[in-house]
C-alpha cells in the first residue's frame, strides 16, 4: 500500500540533506578538537594511526569480492563481456578483494596502475597520525604487457572511500594518449 506524500515534505528533506552536506564539508570543527585540517598535513607525515581510525566508512558498506576483466588497446581501456565498451570508471567498495585481469589487445605494450589521491575531499578533518594521501597497494599495478599478453592480480582496495583514484597505463610511451590516462576508480 502506498502512502500519500505530504505537500512540502520532499523540499524540506532536500533542505535538510543540503544543510547536512554543507555542515559535513565544513572544517570549522578544527577548534572543537575533531581533527586537524587535512590540507595542513604533509602527505609524507608519519602515519601512526590505523586506517579504520583515520578513515571512517562514508556509506556504511565495506568489503566484498570483485572480478574485473579489463582490455587495453592503443587508445584506451575497455570492459569485456556484458559490459563491453569504453571503461573509464571502475567502481567497487573499499576494503574489498579485487581480482583484476588485464589483456593487451593493442599493437604496443600497455600496463595498468592506480595512482594516489588526496583524502581531503572525503575526510576534511583527520586525527593526528593520519595521512592525507590515499593509495592503492603496490600489488594492484600490472607492468606493461606485450601485445596479446594477459595478467591477473588480486589485491585489497584501500580503506578511504568516497574518493576517485586515477588509473592509467604505466607504459611511458602512453603518457600522451588521453584514453590511457583518464580512468577513475571510484571507492564507494
Amino acid at each position: 500500500m502506498m502512502q500519500a506524500r505530504r505537500p512540502g515534505a520532499l523540499p524540506a528533506t532536500f533542505v535538510f540533506i543540503g544543510f547536512a552536506l554543507l555542515h559535513c564539508g565544513s572544517s570549522s570543527n578544527d577548534s572543537a578538537g575533531a581533527g586537524v585540517s587535512c590540507s595542513k598535513i604533509s602527505p609524507d607525515a608519519a602515519v601512526t594511526q590505523s586506517a579504520s581510525v583515520c578513515y571512517p566508512d562514508n556509506d556504511g558498506l565495506t568489503g566484498g569480492s570483485y572480478t574485473i576483466d579489463l582490455i587495453v588497446n592503443d587508445t584506451g581501456f575497455l570492459a569485456s563481456g556484458p559490459d563491453a565498451g569504453v571503461k573509464d570508471i571502475i567502481a567497487t567498495q573499499n576494503d574489498a578483494v579485487v581480482t583484476l585481469t588485464l589483456t593487451n589487445m593493442g599493437t604496443t605494450p600497455h600496463g595498468f596502475a592506480v595512482g594516489c589521491t588526496s583524502a581531503c575531499p572525503a575526510y576534511p578533518n583527520l586525527p593526528a597520525g593520519c595521512s592525507p594521501l590515499a593509495c592503492f597497494p603496490s600489488n594492484s599495478t600490472i607492468a606493461p604487457l606485450a601485445p596479446g599478453a594477459s595478467m591477473n592480480v588480486t589485491f585489497d582496495t584501500p580503506t578511504p572511500d568516497g574518493l576517485l583514484y586515477p588509473f592509467t597505463s604505466n607504459e611511458p610511451n602512453d603518457s600522451a594518449v588521453p584514453g590511457l590516462n583518464a580512468g577513475q576508480w571510484s571507492l564507494m
